[in-house]
């Protein structure tokens, strides 16, 4: 796998993850006593959400001493009498940025858990939710970090102005309803359907309803697409009547974002798997989608199979072995083509050396016989001339004429000079 991929994508992932923890921010739950002050506080573009408030005497701790509970004893209303003000500390702190509550002014006769009289403390959690500013746009990209928009303000979810949400191509977007509205205040109404709104889903062509049915968080609806609108609905009897506790929608982006392939590669999705292949080879890698994150390896589209990845090693093998069996194939073929040459050519020469050979002693016997023949002759002029130095008692013509019907055959024999001799021969006879 390419070493710079691998660092980007964990450090995208590294980064993923801070930027969630730091944005949705869960406090530990704390003890506040009575003479203290509960006093959150939450950044810009963020406001308190409650998760938890209860207030009494709960246990031995910060507030509460042992020796006290030795002096006035263990009774249930010493030690472990309680009440949950969490409407009380919506009502004051969630959906606001910051918010003072004094433990001493929580206590009433409608809160009164313990005996009278007795020291009590406030333990609470909260958490800071980020909240979209309307005030800027009504088009807000989601993320993995969940977003919230206050349904009770009046800019943006109208019809001609919907709140847009948009996910990145891939993901999808899960709406939920945060409705911090006491539960007592809504039994009146049993389990109908108090109409907010409407998610309309464009991808899905279909309008989902958003009810509020007195749970304090529920999942309202799983977009199809990437994108959603919301159209709130501004004169609701839940938002004329519950003006004093916010209610939120919360919207996050779920799954894995679209892997934008490269020239060299081709791609495949369905749900959560992704399949990544090369155009050049038969490389392809598998990605899942896990916790938003695709999690696998992802090789080099290269021609040269060394480089290929770890994940399909076996296929790589294989291609390697096919590489190596082809080059050994190629050397073979070209050394017998080689010595098939060598071969052709050896031939050739010895079939002209033959030639030649039987050339030359072609010529050399006919040299031979030219010469036996012409030596004969010459020794047969030669005892010729013999007989004629010793000549017989004829006539001069009649050796003259001998020697003349001679010459021609011994001249040819001679040359030139043979004929010269010849003459000189013939004069000296003739005188």
């Amino acid at each position: 796998m390419d070493i710079t991929k691998l660092l980007l994508y964990v450090t995208i992932s590294m980064t993923s993850s801070m930027t969630k923890g730091v944005s949705s921010i869960r406090e530990q739950t704390k003890e506040y006593c009575m003479t203290e002050t509960f006093k959150p506080q939450c950044s810009k573009n963020e406001v308190i959400l409650m998760e938890s408030a209860i207030y009494g005497r709960m246990q031995i701790g910060k507030c509460l001493k042992a020796e006290e509970i030795e002096t006035l004893g263990a009774g249930p209303r010493h030690l472990g009498c309680s009440v949950d003000v969490l409407s009380l500390m919506d009502e004051q702190c969630s959906g606001k940025m910051t918010c003072e509550i004094r433990v001493f002014d929580i206590s009433d006769d409608k809160r009164q858990p313990c005996f009278s009289g007795l020291n009590m403390h406030l333990e609470a959690s909260y958490r800071c939710i980020s909240v979209a500013d309307e005030t800027r746009n009504c088009a807000v990209k989601v993320s993995r970090t969940p977003t919230h928009i206050d349904i009770s303000r009046n800019v943006c979810g109208t019809q001609s102005q919907p709140w847009t949400l948009e996910a990145p191509i891939g993901q999808k977007l899960v709406v939920s309803l945060v409705d911090l509205t006491p539960t007592e205040s809504q039994n009146g109404n049993g389990n109908r359907c108090q109409r907010m709104g409407y998610i309309v889903d464009r991808a899905a062509g279909r309008n989902i309803s958003i009810c509020g049915v007195g749970s304090r968080e529920k999942q309202l609806y799983a977009s199809t697409g990437n994108a959603v609108e919301i159209v709130l609905d501004r004169h609701s009897e839940s938002n004329k009547n519950q003006r004093n506790f916010p209610i939120f929608l919360s919207f996050e982006a779920v799954g894995c974002s679209d892997i934008v392939p490269s020239e060299d590669n081709w791609l495949k999705r369905r749900d959560d798997v992704i399949v990544i292949g090369c155009y050049s080879s038969r490389q392809s890698w598998q990605l899942n989608c896990i916790n938003g994150k695709w999690v696998g390896a992802i090789g080099n589209c290269s021609k040269d199979i060394s480089k290929s990845d770890s994940i399909h090693e076996s296929h790589s093998v294989s291609e390697t072995q096919l590489s190596y069996k082809a080059q050994v194939l190629a050397i073979v073929s070209i050394c017998g083509f080689t010595l098939a040459i060598c071969f052709i050519i050896i031939c050739i020469g010895a079939l002209c050396l033959r030639r030649y050979y039987i050339q030359n002693k072609a010529k050399s016997d006919y040299r031979t016989l030219n010469y036996e023949s012409d030596f004969g002759r010459s020794k047969e002029l030669s005892g010729q001339k013999t007989s004629s130095a010793f000549p017989t008692h004829r006539t001069g013509d009649a050796v003259n004429g001998s020697l003349a019907h001679q010459l021609p055959a011994y001249s040819l024999y001679l040359g030139q000079g043979g004929v010269n001799n010849a003459d000189n021969h013939h004069s000296q006879t003739s005188t």
